[in-house]
């Protein structure tokens, strides 16, 4: 699995070959048989792999949101904690992230629907999150549907900025700068008194 991570990130799906994957993995073409059919059963599990550690992320974020939920003065560090962990996931796993954002999405029904299924569960728990923030009045009137697409499409555009495309880049930095323009967009205008605490 790792050898095809890398070989499939490096060379692209359509350039990567069982043969490019089993020297790098060092094994014999029969053992790489016995595991899988083809490049493309590889590839889905690779897809479905990253989808299942970033799942993990997902959930630690929510346990994490809803205990901040109870006192709202630790939303915004719980947010910006929840980001801070899913720039992390990805610049651990820069090969699984290549795979998913620059060859997943761009290639065949197959791979894109099955990219799309999963990303579906992801964003039913952001819109599920954003809508309990809202319904607790510690976010702006909105289409938390809308407001999610935006904060993902933020979030995707960092990690295909920054992570994928190999910059130095602190991940707080990136979390601290994204975090505080969506709550300057999105949380509820506090009196003057208020701001100055």
């Amino acid at each position: 699995m790792r050898a095809g991570s890398g070989v499939i990130s490096e060379k692209g799906y359509r350039n990567a070959s069982i043969q490019d994957i089993i020297e790098r993995a060092g094994v014999a073409r029969g053992t790489f048989y016995h595991y899988f059919e083809s490049k493309k059963d590889i590839f889905l599990e690779l897809i479905e792999r990253y989808f299942s550690d970033f799942a993990e992320i997902l959930e630690e974020n929510h346990q994490r949101l809803l205990a901040a939920l109870d006192h709202a003065d630790e939303l915004p560090g719980a947010w910006r904690e929840n980001v801070l962990a899913i720039l992390t996931f990805h610049s651990d796993n820069p090969e699984l992230t290549a795979l998913v954002y620059r060859e997943a999405m761009g290639l065949d029904e197959n791979f894109s629907n099955k990219v799309q299924e999963l990303s579906r569960l992801a964003r039913r728990r952001m819109v599920e999150e954003f809508q309990m923030v809202a319904d607790r009045g510690l976010m702006v009137p909105c289409d938390v549907e809308i407001v999610t697409t935006i904060v993902n499409g933020a979030m995707i555009n960092i990690i295909m900025e920054y992570i994928l495309q190999d910059r130095e880049c602190d991940l707080g930095y990136l979390a601290d700068a994204l975090v505080k323009n969506q709550l300057r967009a999105l949380t509820p205008l506090r009196s003057a008194a208020d701001s100055k605490k």
